[in-house]
């Protein structure tokens, strides 16, 4: 891993320009190994507590490497960004409003080595806030809820990107608010389209599998531990480069570790040369992790989180309609 928390210096982070969804203002270390989110006391809290106490759960979240102070030095860094164009700007602002925040934590960046990562996030729950929220942002996201998948399927597609073969197509919240429980099935197909063409069909359909059963694994361990997660997420990553994606799903890579990044175009010419692979950090073809913690507290005695719980249900559902169809 590159810098730790300790050593990271504010003046040299940068704006993290590929989130599928969520908050702007978000930022990366210079190599982009790292992800700094700017975060309130609850999220610093819950992760610090998930990695203490709660050790197998912590394998499903972003490795938390500790939180930086942000503050005065932060001006410094923001004077450093490049210039963005209008409709990055306009991007930017369909993620949500600016954490305000002067302490971040940091997490490690899921996107990290892939070659054109296809990104997924998938807002879990039909409650969208915790208790104690104010009246007015409870009214709305009752409604967001009401008009949307939320609501019917207890998930819905907060936004994604999916890599063309030469740039980006940018799915925004709002792309995601168009669908119902009827058609949702084709946001899974859109985002899934490059795996189902870039691979043969026995590689896609193991992919797929593979992706359902890290989706599943999540849903388990919520089912056996008492917590609440109002306005998670399950994120899904996976390589959109079809070169690098078939390198990976042929040989050995083909039942690689779960957990790490995918290749770098050298190291998959070596791979396909013979020569040993990194046994700490195996390449993969995908990533998929519950994520946004900002509305998330351990709850002993109070049961399991059912709010959340039937959103990942729902997503497998999706995820066994690909895998008829392709079957």
């Amino acid at each position: 891993m590159a810098e730790s928390a300790k050593e990271l210096d504010p003046t040299t982070l940068k704006a993290f320009e590929h989130a599928a969804a969520g908050h702007h203002g978000v930022m990366s270390d210079p190599s982009g190994e790292l992800f700094i989110k700017p975060s309130a006391t609850q999220e610093i809290h819950f992760y610090q507590q998930t990695f203490s106490e709660h050790e197998e759960f912590s394998e499903l979240i972003p490795t938390f490497m500790g939180t930086i102070k942000l503050g005065a030095p932060d001006v410094a860094a923001i004077q450093q960004l490049p210039e963005v164009s209008e409709a990055q700007k306009q991007q930017a602002l369909s993620h949500g409003k600016k954490i305000k925040a002067d302490t971040a934590i940091v997490l490690e960046n899921l996107e990290y080595g892939f070659q054109h990562p296809n990104v997924l996030d998938l807002k879990l729950g039909s409650k969208l806030y915790e208790e104690g929220t104010e009246p007015e942002k409870a009214a709305r996201l009752d409604k967001v809820a009401a008009e949307t998948t939320s609501g019917s399927l207890n998930f819905r597609l907060a936004g994604m990107k999916v890599w063309n073969g030469g740039s980006y197509d940018i799915y925004d919240k709002f792309y995601g608010r168009k669908f119902n429980a009827d058609n949702v099935k084709d946001g899974f197909a859109t985002f899934f389209s490059g795996l189902v063409t870039g691979l043969a069909k026995d590689d896609a359909l193991h992919l797929l599998e593979l992706i359902r059963a890290e989706i599943m694994k999540i849903r388990d361990a919520l089912e056996h531990t008492e917590s609440r997660m109002f306005s998670s997420s399950i994120l899904v990553v996976y390589e959109g480069d079809s070169k690098t994606l078939n390198a990976l799903m042929t040989g050995e890579t083909r039942t690689s570790g779960l957990d790490g990044r995918a290749p770098t175009d050298s190291e998959v010419q070596e791979n396909s040369d013979g020569e040993d692979e990194d046994e700490d950090d195996p390449p993969v073809a995908f990533q998929v992790r519950i994520i946004d913690f900002a509305h998330a507290s351990w709850t002993p005695g109070q049961g399991q989180d059912d709010n959340t719980i039937k959103g990942l249900k729902n997503i497998e559902k999706q995820m066994d309609q690909l895998l008829a169809q392709l079957g």
